[in-house]
């Protein structure tokens, strides 16, 4: 490929880029109502405009544009490291506060998610969330995005929320005692093949595209027991769009989160190897390219 044909490309796809970091700027004035500087903000509405998004604001609450925020904030920052040479080494190893601390904003839209799109649809869970003795298990907690969220969402609910990934626990613990909720989540340093918990959990969540293919069978097997009889599990594939621009560009995000390229057939196959009754995939949230794959300790 020569110089010429590299900068047409630049050409033809930097507005794009340019653009939705503008959207950021606007989505994040509108949610924080905290008003752009009006010449930036002209420019920005000239640039959206021009890229065929008109009034992109008009009819959205501030509450909705929070999680698009957080949203494009995690892949800018994730993307933005692949310029980088200590950026392009495959894994989570990630170590920034600010970048970590976006993860978990972004992690907040799984909790309405698991709440409003998914406890509904699987058998008994609502109550079981809603009951006086409601436990959660959060894999790969994170900074507690989730799980602050959850604890909110059901004001019953017990947490643990397990994560290998020191950088992101100390902002979790953080988070949590802001929260006030030190007294309903416990935070482990742990990995999911390791748990030891037995007929603890009501709901385990675990968004594998962060796991090691070589785990997910016992960290599936280690969840099954650690779920209460009747209790869900949730995962998350990696969920790859039809058009092969957008495959690809699912492909490189999750060779850099370490997490395996699979299919919802892949992931029910390992929760029926694991014991699991019940393994479906559900139709995918609106909005989300993601259709979560769940399966059910049996009750006897």
């Amino acid at each position: 490929m020569s110089m010429p044909v590299v900068r047409e490309f630049m050409k033809r796809h930097l507005p794009s880029m340019s653009a939705l970091a503008a959207l950021t700027a606007a989505l994040d004035a509108h949610a924080s109502s905290t008003p752009l500087e009006p010449r930036v903000a002209a420019r920005i509405d000239d640039l959206l405009r021009a890229m065929g998004a008109g009034d992109v604001l008009g009819g959205l609450s501030p509450e909705e544009a929070r999680p698009l925020v957080a949203e494009l904030r995690l892949w800018f920052g994730l993307d933005g490291k692949l310029m980088q040479p200590k950026g392009r080494v495959p894994g989570w190893t990630h170590s920034e506060p600010e970048l970590l601390q976006t993860v978990g904003d972004f992690a907040v839209m799984h909790a309405h998610g698991l709440t409003r799109d998914i406890a509904p649809q699987l058998e008994g869970l609502t109550a079981r969330l809603a009951a006086p003795d409601a436990s959660f298990l959060d894999i790969g907690v994170g900074v507690a995005g989730t799980a602050i969220q959850m604890a909110r969402n059901w004001p019953n609910l017990r947490i643990v929320g397990i994560d290998p990934w020191q950088p992101s626990l100390a902002l979790a613990r953080a988070n949590v005692k802001q929260a006030g909720l030190a007294d309903r989540i416990e935070l482990r340093e742990q990995l999911a093949e390791d748990l030891p918990d037995e007929a603890a959990f009501d709901l385990a969540w675990m968004p594998i595209v962060f796991m090691p293919q070589g785990v997910i069978a016992a960290a599936c097997a280690r969840t099954l027991r650690a779920l209460r009889p009747g209790g869900w599990v949730v995962l998350t594939p990696s969920g790859f769009p039809p058009d092969p621009v957008g495959a690809a560009q699912i492909r490189l995000r999750m060779t850099m989160f370490g997490g395996p390229e699979c299919t919802t057939g892949d992931v029910e196959q390992w929760l029926r190897g694991a014991g699991f009754a019940d393994v479906r995939t559900l139709a995918s949230p609106p909005a989300s390219p993601v259709a979560p794959v769940v399966g059910r300790r049996p009750t006897s």
